[in-house]
């Protein structure tokens, strides 16, 4: 049975001026979705060897798939 995680946070939005702040993280590839629609901000991290997909529906923000693999030659 899969255990289901989460992985993407939410970040805070300065609401006087719309704006969000993220600093990089060494070693990391981040990725951050501005939701205008919805008014959310999130981050999550890539994947190492795969695809981080956003999905959208009726022009909104719905999910974060993740699809992983691992190197055969490694």
């Amino acid at each position: 049975m899969f255990k289901l995680t989460k992985r993407s946070q939410e970040i805070e939005i300065d609401i006087n001026n719309m704006s969000v702040q993220q600093k990089l993280e060494p070693g990391k590839v981040l990725i951050v979705v501005l939701d205008g629609i919805q008014g959310k901000a999130k981050m999550c991290q890539a994947v190492e060897h795969g695809y981080t997909i956003i999905e959208t529906a009726n022009g909104k923000t719905a999910r974060i798939r993740y699809e992983e693999s691992e190197l055969f030659n490694s």
